[in-house]
């Protein structure tokens, strides 16, 4: 079962929606570390922004990725009907 769930082409609806869900959560944590760090400057507030800014980015990449495979899976079952 997680052989075939994890199988490129496969659920990857689902997939994209756990990557996205990842960004939104990246998203939260990088606007209160931004925050924090413009009142605080705290050194590690101002890596972690960094750090989840570059999260965020990355899952916009992955949840684009599967997005791709989604809508190329539709258009081949809509050509092959």
């Amino acid at each position: 079962m997680v052989r075939t769930f994890c199988k490129s082409g496969e659920n990857e609806a689902i997939k994209g929606a756990v990557h996205a869900l990842g960004g939104v959560i990246a998203a939260t944590m990088a606007a209160y570390n931004i925050t924090a760090w413009w009142y605080r400057r705290e050194r590690h507030l101002g890596i972690n922004s960094i750090v989840y800014t570059l999260a965020i980015l990355w899952e916009i990449k992955q949840t684009t990725h599967h997005w791709e495979r989604c809508v190329e899976a539709t258009s081949a079952d809509t050509e092959a009907a």
